[in-house]
C-alpha cells in the first residue's frame, strides 16, 4: 500500500513561501522549524482538508494541535514540512510545547494521542512549558 496524497501536488509551495526564515532545509529535503500558535494556523489555512487528519507516528492528529493552536497563542509547535519532491508531501506537528498553566490542553493531547516518546519541562522566554514530542 502506497501513500495516498493529501491533496494536488505542490499544495506546500504556498506554506513554504509563507513559512520563509522559520523553516529550516533539512537532509532528505524536508523543511523542519518551530511555529507559534498564528503561524501555524495561517499556515493550516493553506492545507488540503485531508492533511488536517496526518499524525506523526502516534501523536494527536494535526487537527487536534490546531485545536491547541485556537485556543492558546503561547503554544509553540515542532513541524516539518514535506515538499512536493516527495510524494508524500505534507505539513506534520511532532511536537509541542504548551504553558504549563495550561494543564486542561496538555490532558487534551494526552487524550487525543499516545504516550509522547520524550517529555520535559522547559522554560523558553520566561513562560515554563511542557514540551511533548513523538518520534
Amino acid at each position: 500500500m502506497g501513500w495516498k496524497p493529501y491533496g494536488p501536488r505542490g499544495f506546500t509551495r504556498p506554506i513554504l513561501k509563507l513559512l520563509a526564515g522559520k523553516l529550516e532545509r533539512r537532509v532528505g529535503g524536508v523543511y523542519t522549524g518551530v511555529l507559534a500558535s498564528g503561524e501555524l494556523l495561517r499556515a493550516a489555512e493553506l492545507l488540503p482538508p485531508a492533511n488536517l487528519e496526518d499524525r506523526q507516528s502516534f501523536a494527536p492528529k494535526l487537527s487536534d494541535f490546531l485545536r491547541v493552536a485556537r485556543a492558546e497563542p503561547r503554544a509553540l509547535f515542532e513541524v516539518y514540512v514535506v515538499p512536493d519532491e516527495r510524494e508524500d508531501e505534507r505539513l506534520t506537528v511532532e511536537g509541542v510545547y504548551v504553558p504549563s498553566d495550561r494543564p486542561d490542553l496538555i490532558g487534551y493531547l494526552y487524550r487525543r494521542g499516545a504516550q509522547p516518546d520524550r517529555e520535559e519541562v522547559v522554560v523558553v522566554g520566561g513562560t515554563v512549558y511542557h514540551h511533548m514530542w513523538w518520534d
